[in-house]
């Protein structure tokens, strides 16, 4: 499958990951996590992007980030590029340290802030290398428990979610956290849309927009209602709900109810009976109609992609 491009905009909130080459270290000792890390102030202070967690572990490093005017490209290749050529100075090596390109998966802020920093600080405890997330160095849960100087970590707006106060809201935050001790890998954090979007079919849609993305099929009705479904119907064909139900056997009419039940089928959860009552049609009469649609399935894909 084709890599998607990157989808890139001033306020894009990301969690980045990237591994070693191979899946080898990428730290060996912790002056080496030193020096990311000071890598990583760095450029923060060179592109002024929001950073709300990070964790780095032997072999990979998990990133969030939100952009302001540098794209995360620059960000990313300098910070990536940077530590590499250290790293092969330090241990007198050659070639790529990193494997491949970094995944950046987009997501919704509003919805994953949380429950992202959340997953992130408890990586450490699944693999194993510590009980509590309180004890692992090289995270950034201790800047948030107010264990450590904070140089790096946009603290504030994440903490002013839980109280007013800094010590209640710290509080707060750790037990929010450690609410999840013991939880495995959550991969609802890894079921992205098109390979890039962690959010709901609006949020893709809207950024899709801002972003003057081409919107496809599934972008707009996969996972809608019936109503949602006709107004679709209705936005392609101009035929509303009440000619949806009436009793014309006019073309335009039998395909705007050939293309409804097509969609509702395919992009719904709805059965057959479900759509035959919202139409007020029999299940037989359901049938029918998608056996029609998809005589002339090719014409009516080119009217929804313009859609």
């Amino acid at each position: 499958m084709a890599r998607k491009p990157r989808i890139e905009y001033p306020g894009a909130f990301y969690h980045v990951m990237t591994r070693g080459n191979r899946k080898e270290a990428i730290f060996k000792d912790d002056r080496d996590r030193l020096r990311f890390l000071q890598k990583l102030v760095e450029y923060k202070e060179k592109y002024g992007f929001v950073l709300y967690a990070y964790t780095l572990m032997k072999n990979h490093i998990h990133l969030l980030i939100e952009t302001k005017d540098a794209s995360l490209s620059k960000i990313m290749q300098g910070l990536l590029q940077s530590y590499t050529q250290w790293y092969n100075g330090k241990y007198r090596t050659v070639g790529h340290l990193f494997q491949g390109r970094y995944k950046a998966i987009l997501c919704d802020k509003k919805l994953y802030l949380l429950n992202l920093i959340r997953y992130i600080h408890l990586n450490c405890v699944r693999a194993g290398l510590v009980k509590d997330p309180g004890l692992y160095k090289w995270s950034s849960h201790r800047i948030y428990l107010g264990l450590e100087e904070n140089k790096i970590i946009d603290t504030d707006f994440v903490l002013s979610q839980f109280a007013r106060n800094k010590k209640e809201a710290i509080k707060m935050y750790e037990a929010f956290v450690l609410e999840w001790l013991g939880e495995d890998r959550k991969g609802e954090f890894y079921s992205v849309i098109d390979q890039r979007f962690l959010g709901n079919k609006d949020f893709v849609v809207e950024v899709k927009r801002r972003i003057g993305e081409e919107l496809q099929l599934e972008d707009i009705i996969k996972g809608k209602g019936l109503e949602e479904i006709s107004a679709g119907v209705e936005q392609i064909t101009g035929i509303g709900l009440d000619r949806l139900r009436g009793r014309s056997r006019r073309k335009a009419e039998a395909e705007a109810r050939g293309l409804f039940v097509c969609l509702a089928l395919a992009y719904s959860k709805s059965k057959r009976g479900e759509i035959a009552s919202y139409l007020g049609r029999t299940t037989k009469m359901v049938s029918y109609l998608e056996s029609k649609i998809s005589k002339r399935k090719l014409r009516v894909m080119e009217k929804l992609l313009e859609w």
